[in-house]
């Protein structure tokens, strides 16, 4: 009797093949049967197969009293026992192990571990796959696609942590999605063309809306109560500015306005301005044209989010109260051989569309530029009544900048009417004539704008969806949803019934602003999927949905993330007004000891005037009234692109080598060295420690969004809490 061993055997992922044979003899092995031909037989199975092939470690070790007999029956039992195939039993070594099938169109059992939990990934891409292999595995294995990422990838592995400022011309620009058929865009917009025509001529007032005099629309902009004191500037000298309502500056590289002493430099890099309210949602206006961009924001007043008990009574009438979206201009400068460059005019407001539907909750503009049709944009707005609205925002006459419009019936308005207590939560495009929204209820629903029709709804969760997002424009019936409570789940619009998967980690997600499609990458940029708190930002390919990856990781609560359309570059804002950006692809593609790098581009700090203490000096006589001071540094060296709690476990693991290559004897600094690794531990304590602390909530950063359009699209425009709003040429050279 021989004891089997499982020394060197190395674990297997997949279960080696359990063989069944109804037979119960044994198929004997002639001598004319080569190796070759050995392969392709059927091999029998043992005589305990009858037995539900049970993985007992005694039994498969050890032979039962009928195999003792049959083997010392004869003489020449023992011979036939060794010409006779005998497949081996196999043990279930490792977790999430998936027991195998008798042939090749069988459906595998569940898996037999029973230790571990039923949710496990347990497909051909593995955690510890890196580069090539991830490369294959997720972008292959045609290898024209696999040609498509690697040549990304060598086109920005330069830039660690910024865009480049370079039209698609060069070799290491940006430019447009690789993953689109030629001619797409154009395709996109002549379709759009036909059925705006159609939809004109068969509705041509749908959209119904009038003109307010200038008095009237600033009633309906959410009031600030005061001006803003801001400190720009490098940190070791800041100077002291004042915004008012509606007020902008235009910036330096160094932060200071471009047309201070101090600045050093004329060359403008973005704007800074106050809009007055709370920023919850901003969208860029896909324009064809290039003198100038478009920036919708949807602002509530400060007093909706306020924390005072007086306050309370409006807050629950804010969703009945009247609404507007700003539409801000800016106007770029054209530079040769580079993109496009913010100028030194200052931004302005171009006017506001009104409405009494509510606050707007959430804004975006359809993908598809609409220029020749007159409008800036078709925007889908949520309302604060529940239901979500397209309507259409109109070009006017830039002399009568700013002009107020107030809208009496929308182009459509979308929502499960019929449905009790059923509210809209968010939305996404999917094309020009096709929104998907996300509702209360956890179902997902894909409407039809002209004629209005209610093509799918799917039940996709149990409870409220926070954030949606589509996978537009390479595979826009891919929709992502993340719930309050539940797991983030990916749906095929085209065959809801069959085709969705999940990430298979329950989580709780309270804010929104955390989900967005990375067309470079071909994935989705969402907060990691985690059933403890967390600061990281994970990745999410759509052919790998159910395993995530980390991309960079925040000092605190992260509150919004963008991904850019044009290059791989994200940015990430936290709840303590610090915005990080860091390229993705270099990430997902890391090597093993490779430093990766990402940048904080700056941190916004906010804090209030309390209008109730008896400490504040009086209010000189003409003297403007605050709100509050709010204070921006820049100027960040790069730090370290990892999870603070994966730096300490490495700091750790080094000091233990290097305590036990001192106690072998070997000659070192233990000094100097002890010291070292005390002050980095001490460091990464205070970086993990940082995640706990709470911040004013004017501090947090909204929203963020990269600028869509490819000649601006190193474009990025920051919304804060304050009433804050920067937009920023990040583009390196």
């Amino acid at each position: 009797m021989r004891l089997r061993s499982t020394r060197g055997v190395r674990k297997r992922y997949v279960e080696e093949p359990v063989i069944f044979d109804d037979d119960e003899d044994p198929i004997i092995v002639t001598e004319t049967q080569t190796k070759d031909d050995a392969d392709f037989e059927a091999p029998s199975d043992s005589p305990q197969a009858d037995e539900d092939a049970k993985d007992d470690e005694d039994e498969a070790e050890f032979p039962s009293e009928e195999e003792e007999e049959e083997v010392s029956d004869g003489p020449g039992a023992s011979d036939q026992k060794d010409q006779s195939s005998q497949p081996k039993r196999h043990r279930n070594t490792g977790a999430g192990m998936i027991q195998s099938r008798k042939g090749f169109h069988d459906i595998p059992h569940y898996p037999l571990e029973t230790r571990i939990v039923t949710r496990v990934y347990a497909g051909p891409l593995r955690r510890y796959a890196r580069y090539s292999a991830l490369r294959d595995a997720m972008y292959g294995p045609e290898y024209e696609r696999i040609k498509v990422i690697w040549d990304l990838e060598i086109r920005w592995a330069d830039f660690p942590v910024l865009p480049p400022r370079l039209p698609p011309e060069d070799q290491h620009g940006v430019v447009p999605s690789p993953w689109l058929p030629p001619g797409f865009e154009k395709t996109q917009e002549v379709r759009a063309s036909i059925w705006y025509n159609d939809y004109q001529n068969s509705s041509p007032e749908v959209q119904q809306s009038r003109v307010l005099s200038p008095e009237d629309g600033q009633r309906l902009i959410p009031q600030a109560g005061g001006d803003i004191v801001t400190l720009v500037g490098p940190w070791d000298r800041q100077k002291q500015f004042t915004l008012s309502q509606g007020g902008s500056l235009p910036l330096s590289p160094i932060g200071l306005p471009v047309n201070d002493s101090d600045s050093g430099e004329n060359t403008p890099s973005g704007w800074m301005l106050d809009v007055g309210g709370i920023p919850l949602a901003m969208s860029w206006a896909p324009l064809a044209r290039q003198d100038i961009q478009l920036l919708a924001v949807a602002t509530v007043p400060f007093s909706d989010q306020a924390v005072s008990s007086r306050d309370k009574a409006n807050t629950d009438e804010a969703a009945q109260s009247a609404g507007c979206i700003q539409l801000w201009e800016f106007v770029p400068e054209r530079r040769p051989g580079q993109l496009a460059a913010p100028s030194i005019h200052p931004p302005r407001l171009l006017g506001t569309n009104c409405f009494d539907w509510g606050r707007p909750k959430r804004l975006e503009f359809c993908p598809i530029p609409q220029d020749q049709f007159g409008l800036y944009g078709i925007l889908a707005v949520l309302c604060g009544d529940g239901t979500a609205r397209v309507i259409e925002v109109r070009k006017a006459d830039e002399a009568d900048a700013p002009f107020y419009e107030w809208i009496d019936s929308p182009v459509v308005t979308l929502g499960l009417t019929e449905d009790y207590n059923v509210s809209v939560t968010c939305l996404s495009w999917v094309n020009t004539n096709r929104l998907v929204l996300g509702h209360s209820d956890g179902s997902v629903t894909l409407w039809s704008i002209f004629p209005r029709q209610l093509l799918q709804r799917v039940n996709v969760h149990t409870t409220y969806i926070i954030d949606i997002c589509s996978a537009y424009p390479s595979n826009p019936y891919l929709v992502a949803s993340v719930p309050v409570g539940g797991c983030a789940t990916l749906t095929d619009l085209s065959q809801p019934s069959s085709e969705f998967t999940y990430f298979p980690v329950p989580a709780i997600s309270f804010q929104p602003n955390l989900l967005c499609w990375s067309e470079p990458l071909q994935g989705f940029m969402a907060l990691y999927p985690s059933s403890t708190p967390n600061t990281t930002i994970a990745f999410l390919h759509y052919r790998y949905f159910c395993q995530a990856r980390s991309m960079a990781t925040g000092p605190n609560t992260l509150m919004c993330v963008s991904a850019g359309a044009t290059h791989p570059f994200i940015l990430v804002g936290c709840a303590d007004g610090s915005m990080f950006a860091c390229n993705a692809l270099q990430k997902l593609f890391r090597q093993k000891g490779e430093p990766l790098r990402k940048l904080r581009v700056f941190e916004h700090e906010y804090r209030p005037i309390d209008s109730e203490s008896t400490l504040q000096p009086p209010r000189e006589q003409g003297a403007p009234m605050l709100r509050g001071a709010a204070r921006i540094l820049q100027g960040f060296l790069p730090e370290e692109n990892d999870d603070p709690r994966t730096e300490k476990r490495k700091e750790m693991d080094r000091k233990k080598r290097a305590a036990k290559k001192k106690g072998e004897g070997k000659k070192k600094k233990a000094g100097a060295e002890e010291d070292e690794y005390e002050d980095r531990e001490a460091e990464l304590d205070e970086r993990l420690a940082s995640r706990v602390v709470i911040h004013e909530p004017l501090t947090r950063l909204t929203t963020i969004q990269w600028n869509p359009n490819v000649q601006f699209s190193t474009w990025a425009a920051c919304a804060m809490a304050s009433g804050l709003i920067k937009v920023m040429d990040l583009g390196v050279e």
